[in-house]
């Protein structure tokens, strides 16, 4: 993986203004768009940044209303962030490209496949032994968990390059887990991500305890929705996030990098209630 796992660039050229956040980890970007039109001028924009970057993919989050414009232009619709807008469900809009920087047509490619496992039967979780849940307020420490795992947050970062908002650590005897939350507080959600990964029932236990702390903060904080990816193959974070109570509303292609190979990713999704005040 890149020594850098994020980079974030702007572009203003003409009627032309764009933000983008690149993630070099998992070769994609996303495209965050200020003015609408000359759709035709921004897709050629974005094959060349691509071909420049090294990139295999770049997505957009968009009302429904501008998701054709997109799909004029080559972008395929993979799935939804409902209530993204607070008001409105965002499209996730991409395009995809070879190892030459080619666009490829992969609109099929992210069809739920038979074997997909996102529904597992409820179950009781005993509290680790001597568990210990820290809240991280020193932001340093936050910027560092994000550029230490380089990629293994694989939501995060999202909007941006800078810290997360709520960094927990999760710790019991010799094991750990950091929960993060990304805030956009115009629109009322955040992006949630678990690292590192886990692999067996005792990290699985001890992320859905940081995970439950996670949302209750979140929930405090007035977010009403939540979001998060994870591989399609990986049984484990889909465990975790089916547990703590995310449903799945979409499948990115080839959007996250596991052993070197593109796979693609389920966005799970919550709705919380708010807190009375």
């Amino acid at each position: 993986m890149s020594e850098k796992n994020v980079d974030v660039k702007v572009l203003r050229h003409g009627d032309l203004n764009m933000r983008f956040v690149i993630n070099h980890a998992h070769g994609h970007m996303r495209i965050m768009d200020y003015r609408a039109g000359n759709y035709q001028d921004k897709r050629s924009q974005l094959d060349e940044m691509v071909r420049k970057e090294g990139l295999r993919k770049v997505f957009t989050l968009v009302e429904k209303q501008d998701s054709q414009n997109w799909r004029s232009v080559g972008f395929f619709r993979e799935g939804v962030y409902p209530a993204f807008f607070r008001t409105a469900d965002a499209y996730a809009m991409s395009r995809l490209y070879d190892e030459t920087g080619k666009p490829i047509d992969a609109s099929g490619q992210s069809k739920n496949p038979s074997e997909e496992k996102v529904a597992f039967p409820g179950r009781k979780l005993r509290r680790p032994e001597s568990l210990k849940i820290e809240l991280v307020r020193d932001e340093r420490q936050r910027n560092k968990v994000v550029s230490g795992f380089n990629g293994e947050l694989r939501s995060l970062p999202f909007g941006r390059a800078e810290a997360p908002d709520v960094a927990l650590h999760a710790t019991s005897r010799r094991k750990e887990c950091w929960a993060l939350a990304e805030i956009d507080d115009s629109f009322g959600h955040a992006t949630v991500a678990f690292a590192p990964p886990p692999q067996s029932e005792d990290q699985l236990t001890l992320c859905a305890y940081a995970g439950n702390e996670l949302i209750g903060l979140l929930q405090e904080r007035q977010v009403n929705n939540l979001f998060g990816l994870s591989p399609a193959s990986d049984s484990w974070s889909n465990q975790l996030y089916a547990g703590l109570g995310f449903k799945v509303t979409g499948r990115l292609a080839g959007h996250l990098r596991v052993s070197d190979d593109l796979t693609t990713a389920l966005i799970w999704h919550i709705r919380i209630a708010k807190t009375t005040q």
